[in-house]
């Protein structure tokens, strides 16, 4: 059985879009430093804890502020769309025979909502609220739900990669969301793919 799980934010939908918004709310609510677009750009060379050194966020109140912007975000999720192609690749793995799943630092109930409103297939799974260190817990528990399965993540982030390392799951690291290639190629992904086509290509080779 193959199980390809995939990222939600920066990976089907674009919510680079909301980045601003949820950033500048977050910024007021608890004095955050303030960055201009160009030093935002800038930051996407950093790993995630570099990025927390250089916002000055105490890592204690990571918990509080992941919570707060998935308040953020499902006020506003429905205001930005899936990356082009996206909901096509998940249709043709769904039609082969893959089993589908998320996993998520989203809320399941955003994800769905997203989903819902754009019309994609049925998931395997959604797990959310993954923790914002690393999705490997949660990468495992979705696949004792497959035990004899072949798991591949798709994702977008290079904490992503991290955590598959951890636990011995092959990734691919897309380059259309919020870490740029550079910064994905530090940490030897399995596989990167710069557009959905490719991924395709990636996805069907690495299970035959």
């Amino acid at each position: 059985m193959n199980v390809v799980i995939f990222d939600f934010d920066g990976t089907i939908a674009n919510t680079l879009k909301l980045a601003d918004q949820v950033y500048l709310e977050l910024t007021q609510r608890y004095n955050l430093k303030r960055f201009t677009k160009d030093e935002i750009h800038e930051l996407k060379h950093l790993s995630f804890q570099e990025r927390l050194k250089m916002h000055h966020i105490n890592i204690f109140k990571l918990p509080r502020m992941m919570r707060r912007t998935r308040k953020i975000i499902s006020k506003i999720i429905l205001t930005t769309d899936p990356f082009v192609g996206i909901k096509e690749l998940i249709e043709s793995l769904k039609q082969e025979g893959y089993v589908v799943a998320i996993v998520s630092s989203n809320s399941k109930n955003n994800i769905k909502k997203f989903l819902d409103h754009h019309g994609f297939p049925q998931f395997d799974g959604i797990l959310g609220k993954a923790s914002i260190f690393g999705k490997d817990r949660l990468i495992n528990k979705l696949m004792r739900r497959y035990p004899h399965g072949k798991p591949l993540y798709v994702g977008d982030e290079l904490r992503d990669i991290i955590s598959t390392q951890d636990i011995g799951c092959p990734i691919v690291a897309v380059t259309w969301g919020y870490d740029d290639k550079a910064t994905l190629i530090k940490d030897n992904p399995d596989y990167i793919a710069d557009d959905i086509e490719t991924l395709k290509h990636i996805i069907n080779s690495h299970f035959k």
